[in-house]
């Protein structure tokens, strides 16, 4: 089983000591990308990026001086949403070797990251328009062969591994007789979701099916084999 979720565009630097230190899986065809952006000027990367100002000028030196940045470990990086919603403080050896075993991050820039990859700076996500295909580019597909894979990722990441055994994870709100997917609650629970994961190290469907945090329930006549959904009344 592995389980799949994004990046952040928010990063922070990092090691966790009981990680052990990973090379790129796909170092290659990252090393093609970065390339590709260092062929940018300062006016495309602010066309294509949609940013200004400090965030405009910290990107265009990242990616020139892309070589002589500090690596930090992916995990400990990012720290979005879903990053925010994992107790990280309380973790030990226990629960950072079922991270190693199960959790990857499915990333633009770099593919594949394994939470211990050591990574650098960077802003990229699948929409970016930097004259290639990032959905055709990044064949990763045969990396998750015949795994279970349960996704608590993004639609934009998640896209990456169309027509592979995904175990879809939804979060719903009841709001005026209806169920709405609304993202930032979404974002939240999938990072509690993922902490309950981690901290009980579960390694099947049926257990994950118990998950109740923040008024979720999972909701039977929604859910299918490939769909577990959690519903909570807003």
């Amino acid at each position: 089983m592995k389980i799949i979720i994004s990046p952040t565009k928010t990063q922070v630097e990092g090691f966790t000591e009981y990680l052990n230190d990973k090379e790129l899986l796909f170092l290659d065809s990252h090393k093609k990308i970065l390339s590709i952006l260092k062929k940018l000027t300062k006016k495309d990367i602010k066309k294509v990026m949609k940013i200004d100002k400090d965030m405009l000028e910290n990107t265009y030196n990242n990616i020139k001086n892309h070589h002589d940045l500090k690596s930090s470990h992916a995990f400990s990086s990012f720290n979005g949403l879903v990053f925010k919603g994992l107790n990280k403080d309380s973790y030990k050896e226990s629960e950072y070797r079922y991270i190693e075993n199960n959790l990857r991050i499915l990333d633009a820039f770099y593919g594949v990251l394994e939470p211990g990859t050591k990574i650098k700076p960077y802003r990229l996500d699948m929409k970016m328009k930097i004259g290639v295909n990032l959905y055709k580019y990044w064949d990763i597909k045969p990396y998750f062969k015949d795994e279970v894979i349960i996704n608590l990722a993004s639609s934009e990441f998640s896209k990456m591994l169309d027509g592979c055994n995904l175990v879809n994870i939804s979060f719903l709100q009841y709001k005026d007789s209806k169920f709405i997917n609304q993202a930032t609650y979404s974002k939240q629970a999938r990072g509690k979701f993922l902490n309950y994961l981690i901290e009980n190290k579960i390694e099947n469907t049926k257990l994950m099916k118990k998950y109740c945090v923040d008024g979720y329930i999972f909701n039977e006549m929604l859910s299918n084999n490939n769909n577990l959904i959690f519903t909570r009344e807003v």
